[in-house]
């Protein structure tokens, strides 16, 4: 990003970037646009590049995008396909026109991960840490430590040419291709006080919709009888949670509890951030899943 009068803006080409750290086989830009931008066809297209360079033999693929699509670039590459090579994903919190960045270095961390032949679904290298795809959240919008992971913690530490794992995570399932053009799931967030409106509204005629509860998965009164009404019509709902480590359990039995929401056919998606879910439920309509294929496949990636 290079600072103008109206703001941060693009500048920077992918062959331009590499060149600042070295060490890689090839760069090349399949956009120049903010992280904010990203959108599902972009999305395909980076999973398509990633197969035709896997096809030809690289040892890894490091990933730049803007920290605002951090997230779901990495989680979709992960839902998209399990990798034969390490594939880790980055960028930069202090626009790169600056000689302070931290772009090169994040760049450097994530090509030193890319190149270890490490056996690892898709990564987040970020301030020298190591988040697993499935477990990274943006936890500032401003601070050169953007990324974190609630509740799990980073798999490793890299930096000056050396990589420390913590812990190993197990390889996950992929979850194939979509075989139409993707809808977004819509998402809703619950509030103290709301009184069901937008939730009846933005689902209604869904196949799904995603809730980031409160808690453990609760929601006012009247926002849980407009989630109610949503099954009832066959909308899917799916709980996630505002809360930053994404865990929900149907604990609660007062009016808009969450073992009500449950016992009404809501699916529980513990593990989940809202925005993962998302991305989770808008591929899994994008394959004709039916109802209890999206719960299915909802389950596949709870904890």
């Amino acid at each position: 990003m290079l600072e103008t009068p109206c703001g941060a803006k693009p500048f920077r080409d992918a062959g331009t970037l590499a060149d600042q750290v070295g060490g890689f086989a090839a760069a090349e830009d399949l956009a120049l646009v903010g992280g904010s931008e990203v959108d599902f066809e972009l999305l395909e297209r980076l999973v398509s590049r990633c197969e035709r360079l896997v096809a030809t033999g690289v040892a890894g693929i490091v990933v730049t995008t803007g920290t605002d699509s951090i997230e779901e670039v990495s989680v979709w590459l992960a839902y998209r396909r399990n990798w034969p090579v390490p594939i880790a994903v980055t960028g930069a919190m202090v626009t790169g026109g600056r000689p302070d960045s931290d772009g090169p270095a994040n760049l450097a961390d994530a090509r030193f991960v890319a190149a270890s032949g490490i056996d690892t679904d898709p990564v987040v290298v970020f301030g020298g840490s190591v988040f697993a795809a499935r477990e990274v959240l943006k936890v500032s919008g401003t601070a050169r430590e953007a990324f974190g992971a609630p509740g799990r913690g980073t798999l490793a530490i890299v930096g000056n040419g050396e990589i420390h794992w913590y812990r190993r995570l197990a390889r996950r399932g992929a979850h194939a291709a979509p075989s139409a053009p993707i809808r977004p799931v819509p998402i809703v967030t619950a509030a103290l006080g709301d009184d069901g409106r937008v939730l009846a509204v933005i689902g209604e005629g869904q196949p799904a919709v995603v809730v980031a509860a409160n808690g453990a998965g609760n929601l006012p009164p009247a926002q849980a009888v407009a989630a109610e009404r949503l099954l009832e019509a066959g909308t899917l709902v799916v709980i996630t949670t505002r809360a930053p480590d994404a865990r929900v359990a149907p604990r609660y039995g007062y009016r808009g509890g969450g073992a009500g929401l449950s016992a009404a056919g809501a699916q529980f998606a513990s593990g989940l951030s809202p925005h993962r879910a998302r991305l989770l439920l808008s591929l899994g309509i994008a394959q004709g899943l039916d109802r209890n294929g999206l719960r299915a496949l909802v389950e596949t990636e709870s904890e």
